[in-house]
């Protein structure tokens, strides 16, 4: 039963169905036959068949075709046949185009070399034709259910030269599109076309005709608006963004990532430079700048490990470590005091034992008079006492100084870096956070905050990156309630093909909808939302400026955007160091939530989208909870006294142990040693002495 058929000069390819076994289950199969017509007896024969075999598991493999002996339009085939010998044959039943190729001068075989699916559905290659002598192919792609109930109709048009032709290949263009819309005059629903070497012609469920006529590079067949039929396409310039390098009855093709067209070239894009953002149908360079996301709020800080100043100025007091921290060491200072007590003590012992000029002694005396007044542990006991106070009094004020410095270290919003410690970070703060729910009523003295916070009056902030459009086609509109109703931007403009919107925004639980009545290549989308700064009091609520872009790359802003952008309130406390009223401040943080994979098109799915139209939808809402922070010092100035008090009289108490060893166990240790040398000493020069008596 054939179904289709196309011929060429040596050759002609028939596609249709054969009788199976009754007994099987699948009781007609589709076909195709060459005919070879070099045959001797001048008759056309079949040389060769091809059998298309479903796979395994899919829903054509479950296909019987019972009714396929009965003629039903689904069951329509095409066949269309180039002078090269390539061979399309599209069988819609099964959603498939196939290629094949044929040796023209000797038709002996059919070669098969790919197939387009066109996903679940009827309708892919109801029709099929070649172009431009047979290197580019037209697909009618009717979309009908599996019961075969007609959805939509588009003619795809692959490069057969250039790329390879399967269910992954991306067309040239598909008709009809966005700038390529069809006369209200001609059906939706397309039956058929017919091809020559240039021009395809198309026919509708009416019967209506649709010329295509072949244009140069950098114009595109734009269908007129004249009602009349047929209707014979005009040629126009590709749009800004795409460009078209031949002639062709395809459409213009989008520029590549890293390229442009601004209107100057259409029959080419330009290369943009290195560092500039050009997106897939650029019109411009745009600075990366352009992208910038601005985040105002930070993640705030943890508490420090130790939160008890005793041991943060013990730790400082005896660490040593480099470079910054051992000039910052209280410890190596104390060091090196006791370091020159030690050189002082050699040198009075120097002076004691070896020197026996009587002005050495008074001065070595004088010496140990004035240290014996400088005395704080032995309180003007011993001399050596004087030495080690002035190690006692270094670390001492060094815990001073470090303490001052540290009181100042609060708030961290006036803090800098304390280069007064060994860790440059230190901070005389301790940082609380707690997420709370909305529904418990906050305090009397946060109550204010959240006033300030609620009544603050934000803008929506839109820039539409790398595109053309300006704002004569952009209309917004809000929900109310359950009514849309028009509101007005403050600022719009296009500076540098970026086009900037700025809306009041009546509420901060609202839906916005931006509709562009104008279908342009869109590279990215930049959300922000500003308001004003207010201070009162110990009150401050903070201005309000931040954003985040959205790009992909390889791919242009959709023609349908949501965006959903949830505002939290964070507040933060800041207690008073003097037990006086807290300073409180306040911010919204956002939380953004989109699909990239909806925000973008590929340029597959760019060239099929037929909307007139951008609608960007944003709702934005506020989340049923909000942050507070609470910062408090670690410690305040009487605490900080105290334990420097404490720090010095625990020094004056641990030096004083160790003289107090000193005089209970070394002292007298080191006089019995002496007597014991001064005795030894004595009674060798008693018996020197005796010897020499005796001669």
């Amino acid at each position: 039963m054939p179904h289709a058929v196309d011929i060429s000069n040596n050759f002609g390819i028939i596609a249709g169905f054969i009788q199976n076994d009754p007994q099987e289950r699948v009781k007609y199969s589709p076909i195709i036959y060459i005919l070879n017509f070099l045959s001797s007896n001048r008759h056309p024969i079949v040389i060769h068949q091809y059998i298309p075999i479903a796979t395994n598991g899919t829903w054509q493999d479950l296909l019987s075709n019972a009714d396929a002996n009965i003629y039903s339009a689904k069951y329509d085939m095409s066949i269309s046949i180039n002078s090269h010998g390539d061979v399309l044959v599209g069988m819609q039943h099964i959603n498939r185009v196939f290629l094949f190729s044929v040796n023209v001068s000797n038709p002996t075989q059919l070669t098969y070399i790919s197939r387009n699916t066109n996903s679940r559905s009827l309708g892919n290659g109801k029709s099929v034709a070649w172009l431009d002598n047979g290197n580019v192919a037209a697909i009618l792609v009717n979309i009908y259910s599996l019961s075969y109930q007609w959805s939509s109709s588009q003619i795809y048009f692959y490069d057969m030269q250039s790329s390879i032709y399967n269910s992954n290949s991306t067309p040239l263009s598909v008709f009809p599109n966005y700038h390529q819309l069809l006369p209200e005059s001609f059906s939706p629903v397309f039956i058929n076309i017919i091809s020559s070497t240039t021009s395809l012609t198309l026919m509708d469920v009416n019967g209506n005709l649709l010329i295509f006529n072949p244009t140069p590079p950098g114009f595109y067949p734009s269908i007129p608006a004249t009602g009349s039929i047929p209707i014979i396409t005009v040629s126009e310039a590709c749009p800004l963004g795409m460009y078209k390098d031949q002639t062709g009855i395809n459409d213009c093709i989008l520029c590549p990532t890293d390229t442009k067209n601004s209107g100057n070239a259409t029959i080419q894009c330009t290369p943009c430079a290195p560092d500039a953002f050009c997106s897939l149908g650029s019109v411009s360079e745009i600075s990366q700048s352009a992208l910038e996301i601005i985040e105002q709020v930070i993640a705030y800080p943890k508490s420090p490990e130790t939160t008890i100043f005793d041991e943060i100025l013990i730790q400082n007091m005896f660490h040593i470590g480099l470079g910054h921290c051992l000039l910052v060491s209280p410890l190596f200072w104390t060091l090196i005091v006791a370091s020159l007590a030690i050189l002082i003590v050699i040198i009075m012992g120097m002076l004691k034992f070896f020197v026996r000029h009587p002005k050495c002694a008074q001065i070595r005396k004088r010496i140990q008079w004035i240290f014996k007044k400088t005395d704080l542990i032995g309180e003007g006991e011993l001399w050596v006492g004087g030495l080690v106070s002035f190690s006692i009094v270094v670390l001492v004020s060094c815990a001073y100084a470090f303490s001052n410095a540290y009181l100042k270290q609060y708030p961290i919003e006036t803090s800098t870096d304390s280069y007064f410690a060994c860790d440059v970070s230190i901070r005389n703060a301790k940082f609380e956070t707690h997420l709370q729910t909305l529904t418990i009523p906050p305090s009397e003295t946060e109550q204010k905050m959240f006033n300030l916070l609620n009544e603050q009056r934000l803008s929506l902030n839109i820039d539409f990156i790398n595109t053309f459009i300006n704002c004569d086609v952009i209309s917004i509109q809000a929900l109310f309630g359950n009514t849309w109703s028009t509101i007005r931007w403050s600022t719009c403009q296009n500076i540098n093909s970026i086009l900037s919107l700025s809306i009041p925004l009546p509420y901060k639980h609202i839906s916005i909808q931006i509709i562009l009545a104008q279908v342009q290549t869109i590279g990215a989308l930049r959300v922000g939302v500003s308001g004003d700064k207010y201070e009162e009091d110990s009150y401050k609520l903070k201005k309000l400026n931040f954003y985040k872009s959205f790009s992909k790359n390889e791919s242009v802003l959709a023609q349908t955007l949501l965006v959903s952008l949830a505002l939290t309130k964070v507040i933060n406390e800041t207690l008073s160091m003097k037990d006086e009223k807290s300073d409180f401040s306040g911010i919204y943080i956002p939380t953004y939530t989109i699909d990239l994979n909806s925000l973008f098109l590929s340029r597959d799915q760019y060239i099929r989208s037929t909307s007139q139209t951008i609608l960007l939808s944003i709702v934005l809402t506020e989340t049923p909870y909000y942050v507070k922070n609470q910062q408090q010092p670690i410690a305040k100035q009487p605490e900080i006294v105290f334990h420097n008090v404490l720090f010095t009289v625990a020094c004056l108490k641990i030096f004083g142990l160790i003289f107090i060893l000193y005089k209970l166990i070394f002292k007298p240790i080191y006089h019995s040693l002496c007597q014991t040398v001064f005795r030894y000493r004595q009674e060798h020069k008693d018996n020197s002495e005796e010897i020499i008596g005796n001669f």
